[in-house]
Formats: C-alpha cells, structure tokens, sequence
C-alpha cells in the first residue's frame, strides 16, 4: 500500500534493488495509479538520475544509462494495435546488463514475454494498491 508518490517510488526503489538484470516488469494499472512514479523509484534503486524519468508516452521508450545496469522504460499507452510493437524492436533491449519496465503491459500479446514480473497499481480514495511486488 502506498499513500503518497514518495511511498510509491520507495517502493519502485526497494524492488529494483532486488533485480539483476534482464528481467521485464510490466506494469498494468489506470491513468494515475502511480506506474510512472514506481518507474521513477526503480531508477532511484538502481542509482540512475531518477529526475531524467517521465512517462515516455510520446517517445513509447526511454533508455536511462547506468552502471552496471541500464534501464529500459517502455509505454505502450498510445499503442493503437499490437502490430505495432514489431516497429518497436523491444527483443533488441533484453540483456542480462539492462531491466525493461513495460507501462500499460496490459497491451501487449498474451506471452510476449513469458517471464515478465506483472505488477498491477490501482488507486481507491487515494491510497495506491500495488500486487506483484
């Protein structure tokens, strides 16, 4: 449970600390639920510049560089079909030096990445619900 943005992005912090690299989350959840503020604390985990992180609605992937890994952070909300995704090489960023977050992973294919770490946000009178953590 989260009641805050801070909560939530320590809350990204606390399991980023736990990957090790090539894993994919995908993060599933309404406008608002949190996901890019999770986001946000992954990189702060991962002692990335978690300033850089916004939702890359627009761009649909933002690479944020670090050592020894780097973070890939995909969103598939403005995805108008699954053929799309072709167009977007995501299998290029899987890499045992890079993690890959996957905003509005509802979206993609059934089994697009088998082994994707599902986390679901939800928000009910201000308080965030976070499953898969």
């Amino acid at each position: 449970m989260s009641k805050s943005e801070e909560e939530t992005e320590s809350l990204g912090s606390q399991f980023a600390q736990r990957l090790q690299g090539g894993e994919v989350i995908g993060l599933v959840g309404d406008l608002g639920a949190g996901k890019t503020a999770f986001v946000r604390g992954m990189a702060q985990g991962l002692r990335l510049n978690a300033q850089q992180v916004m939702s890359p609605t627009f761009t649909l992937v933002n690479e944020y560089p670090g050592t020894p890994l780097t973070l890939i952070h995909v969103d598939l909300y403005r995805l108008n079909h699954p053929s799309e995704l072709n167009t977007l090489g995501l299998e290029d960023y899987l890499s045992a030096q890079q993690i890959m977050v996957i905003e509005w992973a509802d979206k993609l294919p059934s089994l697009w990445f088998k082994d994707m770490i599902l986390i679901t946000l939800q928000i009910h009178n201000g308080t965030r619900k976070i499953q898969g953590i």
